[in-house]
């Protein structure tokens, strides 16, 4: 059909193309329903079949607004929930596979003191990647052992407490860098270091140690279960994590790893230490 934008009526027409040739019939929610139920049975993700309907619904509410076009959005009977993925268990490492990770760290690395710090961090704390990264040298209380955050995903600032006595590894870390108060605690040639550079660290380690595969973001599961199994309070941990709602940390927990938490496993008892003995050998080899 060869015609201008200003010409097409949508209140007459719409084109649905069979092999037994083109129907025309007006737009209506059935035609927005079969649209979308096509797209879900192609395999289209929840998140794109969220954005097509979202987007139909606001072109419908203007053209309702601005043109006086039937809203035909409003008897749509597509079930954009049957769609929704279900969230799985996020696969943490246990503690076990979390002290092989840093004794492959230590076999491999060529830069055994920052990258032991950097994922020390990570595991100790629970922070988000992101905010890890953010942090400037400035931001430290070393003597309290504590970092401020100034940029969180929630938008809001808060305090993280270090493992007692990293407040010292730390300044032997800024020490031996040379880092001034303005420079990012983690960086590579006086740039921030990114996510992906971490990720590529993380899964070089991960592959030595013949690990499963995890993701960074998995770091922050992994603290979250380690708190709980260790007897500490959902809402502690929420606070620690800077989560608003409570929910959220509750999907972090991973069960398969809490459900002996009052069994001691003597396997388990020393991977804290060792890993702080890690560091500290370390920091005297420098």
């Amino acid at each position: 059909m060869n015609c201008k934008v200003e010409e097409i009526n949508l209140r007459e027409i719409h084109v649905i193309r069979l092999n037994s040739g083109d129907i025309y019939t007006p737009i209506n929610s059935t035609l927005l329903d079969e649209f979308l139920y096509e797209k879900a049975s192609a395999g289209v993700s929840y998140h794109k079949l969220n954005s097509l309907s979202s987007a139909l619904k606001s072109f419908f509410k203007f053209l309702y607004r601005n043109d006086n076009f039937p809203d035909v959005t409003s008897s749509m009977r597509f079930d954009l929930k049957k769609y929704k993925d279900r969230r799985k268990p996020i696969r943490i490492l246990s503690k076990h596979e979390t002290l092989r990770l840093f004794h492959s760290i230590v076999t491999h690395s060529d830069n055994i003191f920052n990258e032991a710090v950097l994922f020390s961090l990570l595991f100790s704390t629970g922070m988000r990647i992101s905010e890890l990264l953010g942090v400037k040298v400035n931001e430290l209380d070393l003597e309290s052992d504590m970092l401020l955050l100034k940029k969180t995903k929630t938008k809001k600032a808060r305090v993280v407490a270090l493992r007692n006595g990293f407040g010292d590894v730390l300044k032997h870390y800024i020490k031996i860098n040379m880092l001034s108060d303005c420079d990012y605690l983690f960086n590579k040639n006086g740039k921030k270091l990114s996510n992906g550079d971490v990720r590529s660290i993380l899964n070089i380690y991960i592959q030595k140690a013949n690990l499963p595969h995890v993701t960074i973001h998995s770091i922050r599961h992994s603290f979250a279960t380690y708190m709980i199994d260790a007897g500490a309070s959902i809402f502690i941990v929420q606070q620690l994590l800077g989560h608003e709602f409570i929910s959220s940390t509750e999907h972090y927990i991973n069960p398969n790893y809490t459900r002996n938490k009052n069994i001691t496993i003597h396997e388990h008892q020393y991977v804290y230490k060792k890993v702080e003995g890690i560091i500290n050998s370390v920091c005297k080899n420098e």
